[in-house]
């Protein structure tokens, strides 16, 4: 009896990176995983500022493929900063869509508390590494009065950013 084997095409190695993994969805459309870092520092919480546009946002940026959402973390607060960090327990997690001028979004937040070794209480300077961003510390009392994004963030951090992980959608 004959021995029936089946033959496949051997896959192209692909370089795996965010970018890839974004650009390899359909069109323009992706869901934009991103990992955040919340540091709450004497009632005051750490923000980015965009230079240009006037909002604010808490730090983090895009999770590489087969990066931790931690990692993620720890490595934009590094990249923009310089600031070595410690990322914490998971704290929110938020969705939403938003447009731009070249196309829609779809982020999923993962925001972790974070905070640094060897500071105290006192609250550091933090300077940008990036002309387009700059880091501010807000008292939380404020940020009602802000333009924080995504919404969601905003109204936790009103709240105090206190208690357990918390799930927000912005989704219809």
């Amino acid at each position: 009896m004959a021995k029936r084997t089946r033959k496949t095409a051997s896959k192209p190695q692909v370089k795996r990176s965010a970018r890839n993994i974004r650009q390899a969805s359909k069109g323009d459309q992706a869901i934009e995983l991103i990992g955040r870092g919340v540091w709450v520092l004497g009632g005051k919480v750490l923000l980015c500022r965009s230079v240009k546009k006037e909002y604010f946002y808490l730090p983090g940026g895009h999770i590489e493929f087969a990066e931790s959402a931690r990692e993620a973390v720890k490595r934009e607060f590094l990249e923009e900063s310089g600031l070595s960090i410690e990322v914490h327990e998971l704290a929110l997690v938020t969705e939403g869509s938003f447009q731009t001028r070249k196309r829609w979004h779809h982020e999923i937040n993962l925001v972790f508390r974070c905070s640094a070794r060897n500071i105290g209480a006192k609250r550091p300077a933090v300077r940008s590494k990036e002309p387009e961003i700059a880091f501010d510390w807000v008292d939380l009392a404020a940020i009602v009065d802000l333009d924080v994004r995504p919404t969601g963030v905003k109204a936790w951090l009103a709240s105090g950013a206190a208690g357990g992980v918390e799930w927000v959608s912005e989704m219809a």
